[in-house]
């Protein structure tokens, strides 16, 4: 198996939580839990701080595409936002 560079692993587990995510990120914000509430018994401060960046950003990407859906944003705005978010998790 080849080495994997940081972004291209970074990557691959993206996508195989991508789905996992979505709907942990859908509970989340349908029981109106924060990401604080959500993260609170993550001992690791190092550890905790990389998942609540995760979480908000995926809640972001959440909110973004169900405005794209209503028509509020286009897909080249919600493309460039989202592009936006996703590198901030790198």
């Amino acid at each position: 198996m080849p080495d994997k560079s940081y972004v291209q692993a970074l990557q691959d587990l993206q996508d195989r939580l991508s789905s996992h995510s979505l709907e942990a990120l859908a509970h989340m914000l349908t029981h109106r839990t924060t990401v604080s509430q959500a993260t609170l018994n993550i001992q690791d401060e190092q550890m905790r701080a990389m998942v609540k960046h995760t979480l908000i950003a995926g809640q972001m990407v959440a909110l973004l595409t169900l405005m794209k859906e209503m028509g509020v944003l286009d897909e080249s705005h919600y493309d460039e936002f989202r592009a936006y978010l996703m590198h901030s998790l790198m």
